[in-house]
């Protein structure tokens, strides 16, 4: 199993524990006063059901898993752990057991790995593909529009020449020189660049924007429209991790196994996947529009409290945006495998505050007196 579908398949795992968290909310209550002024009212109390054990190693475990996965989950985790003590301090014990010691304890572990040389720590321009497709796009498109002092400053880092022969909008992989392939074209100068030179990245990135600022909107929109455009069809679908190329060539041993089955499935799911309209729920960009709907609804209803645990999927859709392909189907697994779970907790929200109603602050009761 490769990292992608690891972190989704236990996004979800996460992701169902904190809804068992949501569901063990009880939240104050408006009931009658036991008086006899009947337009008298008082708030219950709100009391805290004891949470399992096993709910909290479940939610530890779920998140040292997504932390070994994937690289941006640490964000995820951290952002999570915030809104988590903001929506429900009284369990500020579970947040810390199952959020912030995993959290620690994993970067602690990967900071020691690193200084130890154990393993390598991740090159800088990974996290640069929506600047490098800008440059990418500005070099081949409008050569003479780069100011020479943004020339110079990125010529130990980037060949500007390849650059404009590489740049595809749709995958900044081939501006980072990345891939397998003996003959691609050397962009990124990775045997030579030093740190120092990388400090002038952003200065000169800044400096070709400002004179090409249409050719930058257009390269990022190019490179990240399709997570978010249900008819624009993957740019590398899911079916590739059932069936492709790489499995048959470096893998004879799974390739082997049920592979004129995989070949059928993948076949079949490759037509109907390019049917409109009926194909759309097979594109990863289908769930990623609906639990956009989703969280625009929980803000319209003010269900504050749900939207905070909900929050980590929009940064999820923020590590699309910023990922090295556009509308690869990976990067959606996790929004795609947990969309039916969002759905059935929004409509037990929905029946536990009697109908779609707004709720003012976390979907509690606000006392009055007539």
């Amino acid at each position: 199993m490769t990292k992608s579908p690891l972190f989704a398949f236990t996004f979800v795992w996460w992701f169902g524990v904190l809804y068992e968290l949501h569901s063990l909310h009880t939240p104050a209550r408006t009931t009658p006063a036991p008086t006899p002024t009947a337009h008298t009212t008082h708030t219950t109390p709100i009391t805290t059901p004891r949470i399992p054990a096993r709910t909290v190693i479940a939610l530890a475990v779920s998140t040292l898993i997504m932390l070994a996965s994937a690289k941006y989950a640490v964000y995820i985790v951290a952002l999570l752990l915030v809104l988590a003590l903001l929506a429900d301090r009284r369990r500020w014990r579970t947040w810390t057991i199952a959020l912030l010691i995993p959290l620690i304890a994993f970067q602690g572990m990967l900071t020691a790995l690193t200084a130890t040389h154990t393993i390598i720590g991740g090159d800088a321009i990974e996290s640069k593909g929506i600047q490098l497709q800008q440059i990418g796009r500005v070099a081949q498109r409008n050569p003479q529009g780069i100011p020479q002092s943004a020339r110079d400053r990125l010529a130990p880092i980037i060949d500007l020449d390849a650059a404009a022969k590489a740049y595809f909008p749709q995958d900044a992989d081939r501006m980072k020189s990345s891939g397998s392939a003996e003959d691609k074209t050397i962009v990124y100068r990775w045997k030579t660049v030093t740190a120092d030179d990388m400090t002038q990245f952003n200065k000169a990135w800044l400096e070709i924007g400002k004179a090409n600022p249409v050719l930058y909107i257009d390269a990022a929109l190019a490179k990240s429209y399709g997570y978010f455009d249900v008819t624009d069809l993957p740019y590398v679908s899911a079916l590739y991790y059932m069936d492709n190329g790489v499995i048959k060539t470096n893998a004879p041993h799974i390739a082997g196994w049920l592979g004129g089955w995989r070949d059928a499935v993948a076949g079949v799911f490759n037509g109907w996947s390019r049917v409109p309209v009926i194909g759309w729920p097979l594109h990863g960009n289908f769930w990623t529009i609906l639990v956009l709907v989703i969280g625009a609804a929980e803000v319209v209803l003010r269900r504050w409290r749900a939207l905070a645990f909900h929050l980590p999927m929009l940064l999820l859709m923020g590590v699309m945006i910023t990922a090295p392909a556009n509308d690869f189907d990976r990067h959606m697994l996790p929004l795609a495998f947990v969309f039916a779970f969002l759905a059935i907790w929004f409509l037990r929200d929905t029946a536990a505050y009697g109908g779609i109603r707004r709720d003012g602050y976390d979907g509690t009761d606000t006392a009055s007196t007539a």
